[in-house]
């Protein structure tokens, strides 16, 4: 006998108009509720635990993820047109690939994300006291009008639903990662709580649904028979994070050693 469905299969039963109607009432409470309530509770923080959340906050620009990747697809292709060995150039060619997909990932939704703020026009917090949280000015690209969704919440989604994607045993902290990254947003004041929301789930749909694709062209990743996806060259990858976790290990054990004293203090 089958048990009952579970939540997340009765919303995919609703029909669209449903589904439509019930997120519109979640972002209506999420804009007259919860954004007002959370933003009254950072405006409290002090000066020190706001610019430690604004030290993070950086680590959601696409801009550096952008170009370290941009630049070791680029050392990883001229590697592998460079190696004569086989195995070594299979190992270059999934570095390559899975780059371009923690690329193509983060720039387009990246992009899109940039585009569907500056369309909405949602106001940003600092004018929360006279045009409160839900004035919204469509197409007027304007930096103060673009709060939906943010930009740097979603790069932090798209980076962690890729690397969970990548290490799924890791996905529970790196998705932990991903959130604090993204929560650094409103929690400096620059966004609002849903803003923070959308812009991550955003990014973790983008990189699952960019998975799905490349699985259909059997590019990195293949799909099953029983309609699971998995990893192209997931065994060379566990090799190799073992191997790199093996030496970080020894790395390690030898600082301890040379920096332990050779001999017992004196009593």
């Amino acid at each position: 006998m089958a048990g009952s469905p579970t939540f997340p299969e009765k919303i995919s039963r609703l029909a669209a108009y449903e589904k439509a109607a019930l997120a519109l009432s979640v972002l209506a409470c999420a804009f007259l509720i919860i954004d007002p309530l959370v933003l009254g509770v950072v405006r409290e923080f002090d000066t020190g635990t706001r610019n430690f959340f604004r030290g993070l906050t950086y680590l959601g620009k696409s801009k550096w993820i952008l170009v370290l990747s941009g630049a070791l697809i680029l050392l990883f292709t001229w590697l592998g047109a460079k190696q004569a060995r086989p195995r070594n150039n299979a190992a270059y060619r999934l570095a390559q690939q899975l780059l371009l997909f923690l690329f193509a990932t983060v720039a387009l939704s990246g992009l899109g994300v940039s585009l569907l703020k500056n369309v909405l026009g949602r106001a940003r917090p600092k004018f929360f006291e006279k045009l409160g949280p839900v004035e919204f000015q469509p197409f007027t690209f304007d930096y103060e009008f673009a709060s939906f969704p943010s930009g740097h919440a979603t790069t932090a989604g798209a980076l962690a639903g890729v690397l969970a994607i990548v290490w799924p045993r890791a996905r529970v902290p790196l998705f932990i990662a991903g959130a604090w990254i993204a929560s650094t947003r409103f929690l400096i004041g620059a966004h609002y709580f849903s803003d923070v929301v959308a812009g991550c789930a955003i990014g973790v749909a983008s990189a699952y649904f960019l998975r799905d694709r490349l699985a259909l062209r059997d590019w990195l990743f293949r799909k099953n028979e029983d309609g699971s996806i998995r990893l192209r060259g997931g065994v060379m990858l566990r090799s190799a994070t073992r191997s790199l976790t093996s030496r970080f290990e020894a790395l390690g054990t030898d600082l301890i050693e040379w920096v332990k004293p050779d001999k017992e203090p004196r009593q």
